[in-house]
């Protein structure tokens, strides 16, 4: 049986040693750095918010949740899927098509993980999205 004080050192693993810092889960989350550090006295925090911070931190949702199986992501996709399974979660992403390949999965996430921890600036993806722009529009 899980206890709270486990999911607690879970939670605050994966903020502190996750892929991105507390400004930039707050950022990601669409909440406050005081909610995040709300988040790591408490373990009060939603279930859209603890999917959130699994996706920018790397670590697995039910692993934070329940601390079952692997700890990291392997697969943003299985992640995501665990997720909405586990919480009967009815949720449409945009980059979820049934073609998309691997590789473009891949490049997605990564661009997208990057832009959250701030490896890529504002002005890096706008050049970025013109040159996908001028790509596709050929």
């Amino acid at each position: 049986m899980d206890t709270h004080e486990g999911f607690l050192n879970r939670l605050n693993e994966a903020i502190k040693d996750g892929d991105a810092k507390q400004v930039r889960i707050a950022e990601y989350c669409d909440v406050s750095e005081q909610a995040v550090a709300r988040w790591k006295r408490t373990g009060q925090i939603s279930k859209p918010n603890l999917f959130s911070l699994s996706e920018i931190s790397g670590y697995r949702y039910l692993w934070i949740k329940n601390g079952t199986g692997a700890k990291r992501i392997a697969s943003i996709s299985e992640n995501r899927r665990e997720y909405m399974e586990a919480e009967n979660a009815k949720v449409y992403y945009a980059r979820d098509t049934e073609n998309e390949s691997n590789e473009v999965e891949q490049l997605i996430e990564s661009i997208r993980k990057a832009y959250a921890t701030k490896v890529l600036s504002d002005q890096s993806v706008t050049h970025l999205t013109n040159f996908i722009k001028t790509l596709t529009n050929r």
